[in-house]
């Protein structure tokens, strides 16, 4: 059986993904950051507004690699959802319908900054 060696001159990939692990993070966040106010927009647009409470309590989040995107008022979910009496009125589900590519492509987006790509 014949013997045979390698020898790496450059190795140029090792960095890369030893840097990767501390960027991602940071930079997911910020294209996160960018749809989470989009969605927000188009949320604040679309929902029913008599006193202007369920609008102003819209809001987006993002920590790390979690976009977190709702709102906050108690009968938020009685306008997106409708009751017996109220048919449905949406805001939030078309504005993540809205950007459900955007949100994948900003997880790729990310991963390829942070590879410096």
């Amino acid at each position: 059986m014949p013997n045979w060696s390698a020898k790496i001159i450059a190795d140029t990939v090792t960095p890369k993904l030893a840097a990767f692990a501390g960027k991602i993070e940071h930079e997911v966040e910020m294209e996160l950051d960018v749809i989470g106010a989009d969605m927000k927009d188009i949320a604040w647009s679309l929902v029913r507004v008599r006193t202007g409470y369920l609008q102003s309590t819209i809001y987006y989040r993002v920590s790390g690699m979690v976009l977190e995107f709702g709102a906050t008022a108690d009968y938020a979910s009685y306008n997106e959802f409708g009751t017996w009496r109220m048919a449905p009125q949406p805001f939030i589900r078309p504005a993540l319908d809205a950007n459900q590519e955007k949100l994948l492509d900003a997880i790729r987006v990310g991963c390829l900054n942070a590879l410096g790509i």
